[in-house]
């Protein structure tokens, strides 16, 4: 407002400006002085009073002339101060549109700034529950994926313990089984030893058995205990008393210094001299068994003592039975 106003106080110092130099030169001619009064000094009488003349009626033009200036002047100032209102009205104007434009264009602004803000505000709330909507649905997930984690694992654990129990069940039948086995087996082999020897033993009773005294020296063999059923004086002999003799006469043809006494004794039932023949005949009978495997006769005697000599009760049956022997005595 002030750039308008300073604008139209330079016009107007402009426009009286140039209307004082128009009224002094060209109305007044001052401007023009000094050439006169040279003309007048250089020229002739004629020339003063044709001067005087022209001065006189310049006179009289510059009286009509301030005249028409003053009219002049006060049409320009009234032209200027029209001039001037319209250019205020005008500069008003634009002012004022300046002013509402520039006014818009802050409340434009301002409503963009508060709309964008607004926009700003809703897209946050829509991040912000579309962020929580999310971060809900990611944790119903990984809480269900956690579930059935825990629900797989659980399962896990308990098949695997279903099949270690399985396994272990399987394991202690099996194992109870094998130990069933072994036991069934052991007891078999036990019965079936009982039996073999309550065989052998029943095999046995009629045939001659014996038992051996284990201490040995070198090649040399222990002596012998054979024992005989009642009344029997020519049994066969028994396996393992086959196989003694077998040794006693190894033994005999192998050292050629050594000797093999044999003594027979009954029990005491019976006659006396009936039992001391009977343990003659079977003293005579395994000195005969030596012989025939290869023995020297020589080096093999046979003699009896009847029921001298006992080693157990005769009143019982078992100990008759231990009288009722015969004993080998290898010696070098």
């Amino acid at each position: 407002m002030k750039a308008k106003s300073l604008i139209v106080l330079l016009l107007a110092g402009i426009w009286g400006v140039g209307s004082w130099w128009w009224y002094t030169c060209k109305v007044k001619g001052f401007c023009e002085v000094d050439t006169t009064a040279a003309q007048m000094a250089s020229g002739t009488a004629a020339t003063g009073v044709t001067a005087l003349a022209s001065a006189d009626a310049d006179q009289t033009n510059q009286g009509g002339a301030q005249t028409g200036a003053d009219e002049a002047d006060k049409a320009d100032a009234e032209q200027a101060k029209a001039d001037a209102d319209k250019a205020d009205a005008e500069q008003a104007k634009a002012d004022a549109d300046k002013v509402d434009a520039e006014q818009a264009k802050t409340d434009a602004d301002n409503a963009a700034a508060e709309q964008a803000k607004t926009d700003a505000d809703n897209a946050a709330a829509e991040q912000a529950k579309a962020d929580a909507d999310k971060a809900a649905t990611e944790q119903t997930q990984t809480g269900d994926a956690d579930k059935a984690a825990t629900e797989q694992a659980k399962a896990d654990a308990d098949n695997a313990a279903a099949e270690q129990a399985k396994a272990d069940a399987d394991n202690a039948a099996a194992e109870q089984a094998k130990a069933d086995a072994d036991n069934a087996a052991a007891e078999q082999a036990k019965a079936d030893a009982d039996k073999a020897a309550v065989e052998q033993a029943k095999a046995d009773a009629d045939k001659v058995t014996m038992e051996t005294d284990s201490t040995t020296q070198g090649s040399d063999i222990g002596p012998a205990t054979l024992t005989f059923p009642t009344g029997s004086a020519n049994p066969k002999l028994a396996d393992s008393t086959q196989a003694y003799f077998e040794k006693v006469a190894q033994f005999l043809k192998d050292n050629s210094s050594a000797t093999v006494t044999i003594v027979g004794h009954t029990d005491s039932q019976g006659n006396p001299a009936r039992n001391k023949a009977l343990g003659l005949k079977r003293a005579e009978m395994l000195q005969k068994t030596l012989v025939d495997l290869g023995a020297p006769k020589d080096r093999v005697t046979a003699s009896s003592q009847g029921a001298d000599q006992p080693i157990a009760d005769n009143n019982t049956e078992e100990g008759r039975k231990k009288n009722r022997r015969v004993v080998i005595t290898p010696a070098k």
